[in-house]
This record gives structure tokens, C-alpha cells and sequence, in this order.
């Protein structure tokens, strides 16, 4: 059957064994009864970092961040920070050399995506966006493309994610309305719900009844237009949570070592020898000036001759659970408490060297390199307390805009304190499984093997009978 229309919402920060739970209990019986009863659940990897935003791109391209060189929430271009000078300020813009798409920088997301990797936007002329920042060439069909600020800051000030969330859904009945090919809502409820609380919560579970509440309300109005039976119907989500309980600023390690550090929002300190850029509070990228500049890529071997001890400190404290930095061979260093692997991608195969113990505590034989195709290396890992780790951080290594040293945190801790108001109770974006699974429902039935949620966007163009482009990450599942 070929669909003509595909509607995905977005349930941010909704995870995938709070949804199961609830179904189980029959607390969301309009998501059992309309969208279970023929079609599925299934878990799915995300990408790193797991954070809004970024991982938001695979289900509209079908590609990881790192491809389309977004590799967080907030990065920093070492090459250009270079080429215009740093410590001095141009103007009030960052020329590109660095960027926070925490506020008004949102905006500049889609400009600063690779123009060859296109979106679902591009590809279905009458597809429509709501709270979404991924929309580079849906035009007028942005129905928030302003007002999401508005919304945003609203809420913040407010604490009133349920009249955020009902005014997306409202939207959204409106759009389906129309003879449309493709809407793509984001609701934040639960994800700030999550934040500010945990994901257990009761407030964040009574948003997740509210969220089930308006899917009921929307498959109602589509089957009274009679546009259920031909309409693809997903609820998905970015990333994960774990409850936070300490917060551990990186930039306060790294300057109590002497090392002045570029962080948001002190962007315009002069002469730093370092740059940390947090995403979900749960990964940084640190960026390291060298003797000759900004330029190139800081090393394992350049930072333990720039700052001996320093690696060997960072992974002992006890939020900091993943740091990973190239060598000069180009290879991945993957370093944590439980021991070190080499990790290196070309095309689809993936080489994995384990330096004593495996640091992620895969059944992986020491001392022997293991050859992997990307898929082979999702499925053994999946069920693990870091599913697809490997891949995923050789991946993000890709992109020019990627730090010289990735540090993810262990659940329980997050990497910011300074300038995070409110303080976050919840926090994401680090290579664990709490942050790394995520929920993916249909009203098909969907194959139950590994997938990861750049999968989503080939297999439902598939199912509405196009074509996905050549140049992406994600497989079709059907």
C-alpha cells in the first residue's frame, strides 16, 4: 500500500521505557488502542549527541548530524575561529566561527547544514512544519517560524509546557485539515517536564496522558475526514533522559588547571587556550588552541604534550565516563575507568582494537582488532549500556566541527553548572542507553530488528512511494 500522507510528532524527551510502561498500566489508551492495535513499538538508536536539535535531522534526512556537519547543539569551527581571529569581535555575529543553537542562533541551523543534504521539506512539496528548527525549504508551511521563540520563552517563564504542547496540537489538527503530504510536530512538554523534574515524575507522566490525550483528539479528526486508512502515522522521539543529581563544570576543571577556556555565553574572552561546547548537558566538545593557532586538529599525543596529566584527571573524576580524541594515526581513542579500544571507520566497515579490557565492556576479545560492518555493530551492541557507541563516535569525528576531545557523561552527572537556569534535574546527550534509546511508534507494523532513527526517513519515503537520496546514513526497514 502506498500512503499519501505521513505525520510525525515529535514527543521530545519521551523515552521509551517510561512509554512502555505506561501502555502496559493502560495509561495512554488512545496510543494503545489506535496506533498498537495494528501497528508497533520498537526501540531505536538515536544519534550522538542525544539532544534536541541535532537529533532531530536524521528523521527528516536520514542522516546523522555529523554528515550534515551539526555536530551539537553548540560547537566551535577551529578553522575559522583561526582565519578571523580570536578574542576580537567583528560584530555581534560569530561569522560562523562558533555557534549556540540554545536561543535566537536556532535560526541559523539550517544554513549551516550541508546545502547537499537535502530534507523531507525539499523532497514533498506539501509538507509542514510545527516547533521544528530543521526546515531549510518549507517556506510559508512553517507555522511557528517566529512565534516557536515566543512559545519557547513563554513556557520558560512559565512553566506552562501543556498549553505549549495543546497549542502545537491545535496546529496540527488545523494542518491535517488540508490536502498535505508530510507535518513533522515537535511537542517539548515532556522533555521540559523531565528537566525540570526527572523522568518519572509525576508532573512529567501526567504531560505524557496529555500527549496521548491530543493523539487521540488528532486520529479522531482524521478518521471523521476519512484520512486515517492512508495516512503513516509515527510518534518518535530524540533522546532519552537520566535523572541528574551533581552537576560538573568542565570549564572550571579545565581553568583550575590554568587553561583559560571559550564557553557559552563568555564568548568573547580574549586569548583562551580552549574551548568547551556543552550539548544536552551530557557531552562536551573541547577544542585546543596549539602553539602554531586555532588550526588542525589537536591530537592525543599534542594534548598530553601540551597538558601532561590532564586526560589521566579528566577521566577520574566520577561524572566524566567516555573521553574520546584522535591519534596521529587517525584513529578514535576511546578511553574510560574500564579500559581503552582504537576504534576507525572506512565506508561501512568499522575497526575495533581493545587495549586490555573494552572500555564499553563488550564481550570483544583484547588485543585483537574485530572487523565490523555498521549494521553488525548496532546489533551487537544494542541491548548493551552503550548501543552503538563505536559507530556513533567514530562518526561524529567526521565532521570538521567536531571537538579534539568528546567527553560523555555518566548517568547521574551532567557537564554544565554555570549559566543553566533552571537547573536542570534531568539531563541528556551522553553515549549511554538511558540517552541512546529512544521510542519509534507506527500504525504499521514496523520489522522488530535493530534500527537506528535514521532508518525513519527512507522507510516511510518508501512507503509513500519515493524515492530516499543516495547520500544518507539511514536504511530503509521495509
Amino acid at each position: 500500500m502506498s500512503f499519501k500522507r505521513c505525520i510525525i510528532l515529535l514527543a521530545d524527551g519521551s523515552k521509551h521505557d517510561v512509554l512502555s510502561e505506561l501502555i502496559a498500566q493502560g495509561q495512554l489508551p488512545n496510543i494503545n488502542k489506535e496506533l498498537l492495535a495494528e501497528g508497533s513499538i520498537r526501540r531505536a538508536v538515536t544519534v550522538f549527541p542525544s539532544t534536541t536539535g541535532p537529533a532531530h535531522i536524521p528523521y527528516l534526512t536520514g542522516c546523522l548530524p555529523a554528515t550534515c556537519n551539526v555536530p551539537g547543539i553548540r560547537w566551535f569551527d577551529k578553522k575559522l575561529y583561526h582565519n578571523f581571529g580570536h578574542g576580537s569581535v567583528l560584530s555581534f555575529g560569530s561569522h560562523g566561527r562558533y555557534r549556540s543553537y540554545v536561543g535566537v542562533e536556532t535560526f541559523r541551523i539550517n544554513s549551516d547544514m550541508r546545502n547537499d543534504i537535502y530534507n523531507v521539506f525539499e523532497i514533498l512539496p506539501r509538507s509542514y512544519s510545527i516547533f521544528n528548527s530543521i526546515n531549510r525549504g518549507v517556506g510559508k508551511r512553517n507555522l511557528t517560524k517566529i512565534m516557536r521563540m515566543w512559545y519557547w520563552y513563554y513556557g520558560h517563564l512559565t512553566d506552562r509546557w501543556k498549553f505549549v504542547d495543546g497549542c502545537g496540537f491545535k496546529k496540527a489538527m488545523k494542518v491535517a485539515k488540508k490536502d498535505i503530504d508530510f507535518l513533522f510536530a515537535v511537542l517539548p512538554g515532556i522533555d521540559e517536564y523531565s528537566h525540570m523534574n526527572h523522568p518519572k515524575h509525576g508532573s512529567t507522566i501526567e504531560q505524557y496522558k496529555f500527549f496521548d490525550n491530543c493523539v487521540g483528539e488528532l486520529i479522531g479528526q482524521l478518521k471523521a475526514d476519512n484520512k486515517w486508512d492512508d495516512t503513516l502515522f509515527f510518534i518518535v522521539s530524540d533522546h532519552g533522559l537520566s535523572a541528574t543529581h551533581t552537576h560538573f563544570c568542565v570549564n572550571t576543571f579545565l581553568e583550575d588547571r590554568g587553561i583559560k577556556t571559550f564557553y557559552f555565553p563568555l564568548i568573547y574572552r580574549k586569548d583562551c587556550a580552549a574551548a568547551s561546547m556543552v550539548s544536552g548537558n551530557g557531552m562536551t566538545h573541547i577544542y585546543f588552541r596549539k602553539e602554531e593557532g586555532w588550526s588542525g586538529h589537536a591530537t592525543i599525543e599534542d594534548i598530553n604534550s601540551m597538558y601532561p596529566g590532564l586526560l589521566k584527571e579528566l577521566l577520574a573524576e566520577p561524572a566524566v565516563d567516555v573521553i574520546a580524541m584522535r591519534d596521529r594515526e587517525n584513529n578514535i581513542v576511546v578511553w574510560t575507568k574500564r579500559g581503552r579500544a582504537k576504534v576507525k571507520m572506512e565506508g561501512d566497515r568499522i575497526s575495533y582494537f581493545v587495549k586490555e579490557q573494552d572500555p564499553f565492556g563488550y564481550p570483544f576479545d583484547a588485543a585483537r582488532t574485530t572487523l565490523h560492518s555498521s549494521r553488525e555493530m548496532l546489533s551487537s551492541t544494542i541491548d548493551s549500556d552503550y548501543p552503538d557507541a563505536p559507530y556513533q563516535l567514530a562518526h561524529i569525528f567526521t565532521s570538521p566541527r567536531c571537538g579534539d576531545l568528546v567527553v560523555s557523561a555518566t548517568p547521574g552527572y551532567d557537564l554544565r553548572v554555570k549559566y543553566e537556569n533552571p537547573e536542570h534535574r534531568s539531563s541528556h546527550g551522553s553515549l549511554h542507553k538511558e540517552h541512546m534509546i529512544v521510542p519509534v511508534i507506527s500504525n504499521i507494523k514496523l520489522p522488530d530488528v535493530p534500527m537506528r532513527t535514521v532508518d525513519i526517513f527512507p522507510t516511510y519515503l518508501k512507503l509513500m512511494g519515493y524515492e530516499a537520496p543516495e547520500n544518507i546514513d539511514g536504511i530503509n526497514l521495509n
